[in-house]
């Protein structure tokens, strides 16, 4: 390296200069390269979604539907909030069910079931659905949307999710 002077020769002050530049350039980067890290790393998590107990498998009589109210808590900054949800759930053998977001396909109402017809209904533009949660009348573009369910233990869990409204495919939020 030459020195400003332009005899080849490098000062004192200069070394000193290049030396604190080169110190402070590695600092900078020993810090900036964990902080940005930690800055884009939840961009790349994948979150789970948690598993939320519907309630004991025996609790479930087979082809019956049953609606289910459970807590799901939710991160909101500081506060964790406590979200109410429901879910339809129908038993179809020992280990195997159905469980429905309870949300119509159509416009996002909230259906019933109707013992006396076996079907579950929407109130808005009366969409109907069979025991299954297919579609057998009015304009709800596809089935209800069901979700992944576990049984360990003898207890029934489901991953809650909610789906786009309107649109024939499934396609979750």
């Amino acid at each position: 390296m030459k020195d400003a002077h332009g005899d080849g020769a490098i000062s004192r002050r200069s070394f000193l200069d290049y030396g604190i530049r080169a110190i402070g350039t590695f600092i900078a980067a020993v810090v900036a390269v964990p902080v940005i890290g930690y800055v884009i790393s939840p961009a790349f998590a994948k979150k789970e979604a948690p598993w939320v107990q519907l309630g004991m498998v025996n609790d479930f009589s087979p082809d019956v539907p049953k609606l289910v109210q459970f807590s799901r808590f939710r991160k909101d900054g500081w506060v964790e909030v406590a979200e109410k949800k429901l879910v339809w759930v129908v038993r179809r053998g020992a280990d195997q069910f159905d469980v429905f977001n309870p949300r119509c396909t159509h416009l996002g109402c909230f259906f019933n079931w109707e013992p006396d017809t076996k079907h579950f209904r929407s109130p808005c533009h009366n969409g109907t659905f069979d025991i299954t949660g297919k579609v057998t009348g009015g304009p709800p573009p596809r089935s209800l949307d069901t979700m992944e369910y576990k049984v360990e233990g003898g207890q029934l869990s489901c991953v809650y999710k909610d789906f786009r409204l309107g649109v024939p495919e499934k396609v979750e939020l």
